[in-house]
């Protein structure tokens, strides 16, 4: 009699080698490009003259790595693993968030896989809103964490910026790619919503897409050779331009100059109570440099790219002009100047 062994059936694992694969490399290259968006959105606030808030406008942009996983793999908790993971490398990266950008990214994953599940489809309208609404969760995550002292208009016109800014940059923008995607059938991606196959792959499409696609590779480039600063570096700065000795630094290399000043800060958008600021005044630091005759303009900027200028006569009489250190980043207490004068991630002082 032969004996006959009953083997039990081998489930198969929810996410493949193919679905972790697809989430790793968008999650890769959303995250260390959503650092560079950052550098583009401060970019922005400075051209419009704001503190905050006009940046809101790219970012959709964050959220499009997400739909597009969602879109690709078309399984509940694909966006929250994507979300996960782009956030995780993105502060890796240096993301001018912090940790907290973990939070955010998190809440947008969530968000998508929500939408998505109730809508049961990958349609244009789903991920149109899921898109919209995870890129204004940023707005309401940072209000909780930040925005203490902004009022609640101002919040909710830079979050509806940032829910056009998801419907079109991560929702429209990310259906049709996901689309384009589903034509070629790379990894034996067959499936394609009824909706998905009227949307033809045209040449126009293609080439906007591809225009996009060069734009923010090239940007990207430029960022990370010309600005980026990495974060395992440590709060250092450097004193540069017309100077006579170029200066690196760090603030315990002036000890002995350190200070304390009450400052308050009143912004056209946010206030903080009068509070104590220890530091080291910027003049003492530029003086060591030997700024050349005839300078008249010192530039401070940031690691996102964020840019101001100031008279440098003023800055070397202002003894509420000091540089702190918050955690492992630079901040510029201006106290004399209104609250877009106070910069956060300082990594350089550039004297013309």
């Amino acid at each position: 009699m032969k004996e006959i062994v009953l083997r039990s059936e081998e489930k198969k694992p929810y996410m493949s080698n193919r679905d972790l694969l697809i989430i790793a490399v968008l999650s890769g290259i959303g995250g260390v490009m959503s650092t560079y968006i950052g550098y583009l959105a401060n970019l922005l606030n400075s051209v419009l003259g704001v503190p905050f808030g006009a940046g809101q406008l790219l970012s959709g942009l964050h959220v499009f790595w997400i739909i597009l996983a969602a879109g690709l793999i078309r399984k509940p908790g694909s966006a929250v693993t994507a979300g996960l993971l782009k956030g995780c490398i993105e502060f890796l990266t240096g993301g001018t968030h912090g940790i907290v950008i973990i939070i955010v990214s998190l809440a947008q994953g969530l968000i998508v896989d929500l939408l998505l599940i109730v809508f049961r489809r990958y349609s244009f309208p789903a991920l149109s809103l899921a898109g919209g609404l995870a890129a204004a969760a940023n707005v309401l995550v940072f209000q909780i964490l930040y925005f203490s002292g902004i009022g609640w208009g101002y919040i909710a016109f830079i979050g509806f910026l940032a829910f056009v800014s998801g419907v079109i940059l991560a929702g429209s923008l990310g259906f049709h790619v996901i689309n384009i995607v589903l034509q070629s059938r790379p990894f034996h991606l067959n499936y394609q919503d009824e909706e998905a196959k009227t949307v033809r792959n045209s040449k126009l499409s293609m080439a906007v897409i591809g225009v996009l696609f060069l734009f923010f590779i090239g940007g990207a480039l430029y960022y990370y050779t010309q600005v980026y600063t990495s974060p395992w570096a440590g709060p250092t700065c450097t004193v540069e331009g017309a100077v006579e000795r170029k200066l690196t630094f760090r603030l315990s290399n002036f000890n002995d100059h350190e200070t304390t000043i009450q400052a308050e800060l009143n912004g056209q958008y946010m206030h903080l109570a009068e509070q104590d600021y220890t530091g080291v005044p910027v003049a003492v630091i530029i003086k060591e440099a030997d700024p050349i005759e005839g300078s008249t303009i010192l530039k401070v900027i940031a690691g996102d790219g964020y840019t101001i200028e100031f008279p440098l006569e003023q800055v070397l009489k202002d003894d509420k002009f000091l540089l702190i250190q918050e955690e492992d980043k630079l901040r510029l207490i201006a106290g004399n100047y209104e609250g877009s004068c106070w910069v956060r991630q300082v990594n350089r002082l550039l004297i013309e």
